[in-house]
């Protein structure tokens, strides 16, 4: 399967999008689940099972050539993203108005 294989929407967990990305019930809380829109994964909610899991989802979708965005991050992912060197910007949402993000764009 291949990045083709992802469709727009949510990408709940242990589907087989999700099988792609390694977003699997093993590694993350079933609550949990992403968003496709067009080039870009949302991380919508995740709760991750171990320490590094969340890292290796994010090189697996920049590997499969998706952009990825973090909208509203908590103050533990706002830190891992500085870690990290991704980006933070503010995202105007029609819903919401203007939302702090962290983006690897």
């Amino acid at each position: 399967m291949n990045k083709e294989s992802i469709q727009e929407g949510i990408i709940s967990i242990d589907s087989k999008a999700a099988a792609v990305l390694g977003f699997t019930s093993e590694s993350f809380d079933p609550h949990s689940y992403l968003w496709r829109d067009g080039n870009t994964i949302i991380v919508s909610l995740i709760v991750s099972r171990a320490k590094g899991e969340f890292r290796k989802l994010i090189c697996r979708i920049l590997e499969l050539g998706f952009d990825f965005e973090i909208p509203t991050p908590s103050a533990r992912m706002a830190g891992i993203g500085k870690k990290q060197g991704w980006n933070f910007r503010e995202k105007y949402d029609e819903l919401f108005g203007v939302i702090d993000i962290i983006s690897n764009k």
